[in-house]
Order: structure tokens, then sequence, then C-alpha cells
């Protein structure tokens, strides 16, 4: 028996044998439980998640009216291919692998035939930044993320001020409050540990920021047109399930604005201060990933790149949208300036094969 994934729904091709002298019924689709299959029949079955609940009460109130003259091996066949069918109304979140793993980088190739280049699948975690600044023992105060880029949720959320750089329910997190230049010294650190390993896939590489071109390539995924990551131009699956995480709760509610030095500083409504908000980092391996496996593209945190955001200015373009910003700021295109850590700005790497 085997089984084939395909999007929301599973192919499983199973051949079930039934004595000699059954006839086969007409088969279109779904299996129905109870009817003979002849020998050596290949049955298709596609069925929905939805369905899965229905077959299953089917399967179990023929089996308790039928039990003498059903085939009891037809019968047990069919129970583990309804039991061990996965649910797929929400995609389970791949296990991170460890950073300096090949199984963590995807390969994005280059549209002008050259070699391509990888870049990380998820944004750089809490977990593995903290490992950077904590390599010696004690806590390095010049790479140390800033806890007062949380000013702006002050009575909101304090849990997440106090913890989200050391406590381990926020390990999978994505990185925020670093800077640019923290951003390049994690780089430089990951390289020499990767290029020190004693078994390696690669005998020298180089851990960057992308540029924007870089990001724009990997975010579209291979579709030059796509205006999101995911290729689509809505926001929302047809269950209205947001497919990044942007912003939730109405934009009147949400004060930003703009600085001289580039920054956006974000505040709530009066009226919705004692509200407990939905707008939070994600997992960085939550939602569903683009064409070359690349989790939050969009969404979640905006993502550092080396492009200047004016020629001649000191501040670099970020990418991709947060958790407090409007779909806008989610589509591939758009370009944020970054001049300082943010509550709402991390990074992900790319790696530069120097030496195969």
């Amino acid at each position: 028996m085997t089984r084939k994934f395909k999007g929301n729904k599973v192919n499983i091709t199973a051949v079930i044998t039934l004595p000699q002298g059954k006839s086969p019924p007409s088969i279109t689709g779904i299996v129905k439980i109870g009817e003979p299959v002849a020998s050596e029949v290949i049955t298709n079955i596609w069925m929905r998640t939805e369905a899965r609940k229905k077959y299953l009460i089917r399967f179990l109130f023929i089996l308790s009216i039928n039990l003498r003259t059903m085939n009891k091996a037809n019968t047990l066949l069919l129970a583990f291919l309804l039991l061990s069918m996965p649910t797929f109304a929400q995609k389970k979140a791949p296990k991170l692998s460890d950073i300096l793993s090949e199984k963590h980088w995807a390969y994005i190739p280059s549209l002008s035939g050259e070699e391509g280049f990888y870049m990380a699948r998820f944004e750089t975690t809490v977990k593995d930044y903290r490992a950077f600044y904590m390599s010696t023992g004690e806590e390095a105060p010049d790479h140390s993320p800033s806890m007062e880029v949380w000013n702006f949720r002050e009575g909101w959320d304090q849990s997440k001020i106090e913890y989200y750089y050391k406590h381990p329910g926020f390990d999978h997190y994505p990185i925020v409050g670093v800077s640019l230049a923290n951003a390049e010294a994690f780089a430089k650190w990951l390289t020499e540990e990767y290029n020190q390993l004693p078994k390696r896939e690669f005998k020298e590489v180089l851990f960057r920021l992308p540029t924007e071109e870089e990001w724009e390539l990997a975010a579209r995924g291979g579709n030059d047109i796509a205006p999101f990551p995911w290729g689509g131009p809505y926001i929302r699956n047809s269950k209205g399930e947001l497919l990044a995480n942007i912003l939730r709760v109405s934009e009147t509610n949400i004060i930003s604005q703009l600085n001289a030095d580039g920054s956006i500083e974000f505040s709530l409504a009066e009226e919705i201060k004692n509200v407990n908000p939905t707008s939070y980092t994600n997992p960085v391996n939550q939602f569903m990933p683009n064409h070359y496996d690349l989790y939050n593209m969009s969404g979640n945190v905006s993502e550092m790149t080396t492009t200047a955001y004016v020629p001649g200015n000191n501040t670099t373009v970020a990418k991709g949208g947060s958790y407090l910003q409007t779909p806008y700021w989610a589509m591939i295109s758009s370009r944020q300036e970054f001049s300082k850590p943010t509550a709402y700005t991390g990074f992900r790497l790319v790696m530069e094969v120097i030496e195969k």
C-alpha cells in the first residue's frame, strides 16, 4: 500500500483482496465501506479531511450490524486506511533543524543561469542568536538584543517583554531588537562555527545577510509576478484563514508614526488599550512555506537586507512586513526603511558556498 499526498487531499492506492467469486462494484472515487472489491483491483481513494468523520461513523455502524457476514480481513484493512489518514486542516509545523545542518537551508536557483545560493528556510531564532551572544559563557552587551524595543507595549504583554530573549518557551520565535551590525556579527560568528565543523556538507561557506534582490528572488519562489510568497493576490485562503502573521486588529486601532530616521513607532488607540490583542510574533515554522520551502517570507517579522534604502543614506531596506503591519507591507515589492532595532524586525541569512 502506498500513499500520495496532494494538497489537502490524500490519494491512497491499495490492493484489496476478497474471496474468489465476489464481483467488484463500479468504483469511482471513494470506496464504500462493506462493499466487496475484486482480487488485485487497485482503487484510488480520494478523501477530504472533513469527510473523514462521516466515513468513520459509517464504518462503525456497518461493522456493528454486519460483523458476522462481512469479510473480516477487508474490514480490518479499511479500518486501517481510515484511521491512519492524517488530518490536513492545518499542516503540521516542521521540526526545526540545527542552523548548521544542510536541512536548514534551501537552494535558490539563479534566473540568469549562474550559480544560485542557499537561504535559511526560517528566520533566525531567539535560541540561535542567544548561542551567539552567550558563546563565551557570559552575555556580550554589544550584541545583546534590546529590551527597549518593547516599550510601546508597556502594560500590554509583560511576560514577553521580560522573557522573550531568555525563556525557552520563546526559543523558536524570531529574534528581534537587534541592529544590522548585530546581524552581520552573528553571520560572521556562524561562518567561523561552520567552517570549523569536522563533518560538513561544504568545505567553506560564507553566511551573510541577503541583498534586496536576493530576498525578492527567494520570496517569489520561482513565480516572477507573485505579489505574495504564496503566489496569489489574496491574504486569506478559502476558509478565511490568514496566510501570514500580519496585523489582526483593525488598522484604525493601531496608530503608526514615521520618525525622521525612517523607523516606525506604533501605539494603541486609547479605546483598545485594555483589550487583549492578537498581534504577536509566531514560531518561525508556522504558516505554509513558499515553493522554495521558505517560511514566513511575508509576515511575522520584517527581515533586514544589506541594500541601501536611498543611495548615500545610512539606512537599509527591510522586507516582508510583520505582525504589526498591514498587508501592504507583506507584499514582496514593498520596501521598508530600517535604521535601528525594533520589536518587529529580524533577519534570515544567506549561505554562499565558497568551496565545495
